[in-house]
């Protein structure tokens, strides 16, 4: 029933296949951009979470890996008007770490705000044996759901750079999506 529910809630945009879904979200893999990065998607309804606690977490750029386990740290390195440059670094088991430097900005959206960020590794040196992300550009939509609780919607073309197994490119793609949309339900339920 639930499952009924999601799906017929939530719809994978043109050209997006359903891979997967959870209690709370329907997951898509999208065509692949023009350098070959596959962009994925999630579409969630969380029913117990608050949207104004979601977009204060969202807008802490500096919190990130406190509610991320893929995420080892994240620094906030300056801010120009609505554009704030951070220093990210990411965890995969099995590869090193990836050093990013995003410029994140909110922007107003029909009910809600929009989280977007690009990648801008210009002049990033990373420490030694991490590798600099190729591509990072993503968004987290952020709404009140018509049937309570939020509506989220994530969507990511990450590029890791270096040398990743294809296996661990297809992991990340299902299984590590799932796990970035259930954590930040999980944290956004927290006291």
């Amino acid at each position: 029933m639930l499952y009924l529910l999601i799906a017929s809630s939530l719809a994978a945009p043109s050209g997006f296949k359903v891979t997967k879904n959870t209690d709370h979200c329907e997951l898509s893999l999208g065509p692949a951009l023009g350098n070959g990065v596959v962009p994925m998607r999630a579409e969630c309804h969380f029913p117990d979470v608050d949207v104004d606690k979601l977009h204060g977490l969202m807008a802490a750029y500096g919190d990130h890996d406190l509610y991320w386990s893929s995420i080892v740290s994240s620094d906030v390195l300056r801010t120009d008007g609505s554009r704030t440059w951070v220093k990210q670094v990411h965890q995969a088991k099995g590869i090193s770490n990836r050093e990013a430097v995003l410029v994140m900005e909110k922007d107003a959206v029909d009910g809600g705000f929009r989280y977007k960020w690009t990648l801008d590794n210009a002049g990033l040196e990373p420490a030694s044996g991490n590798v600099a992300v190729a591509w990072d550009d993503g968004f987290w939509e952020i709404t009140r759901h018509p049937e309570g609780g939020v509506k989220a919607v994530h969507q990511l073309a990450y590029g890791p750079g270096g040398s990743v197994p294809g296996f661990l490119v297809r992991w990340f793609q299902t299984s590590g999506l799932t796990a970035v949309v259930q954590e930040i339900e999980a944290y956004a339920k927290k006291g």
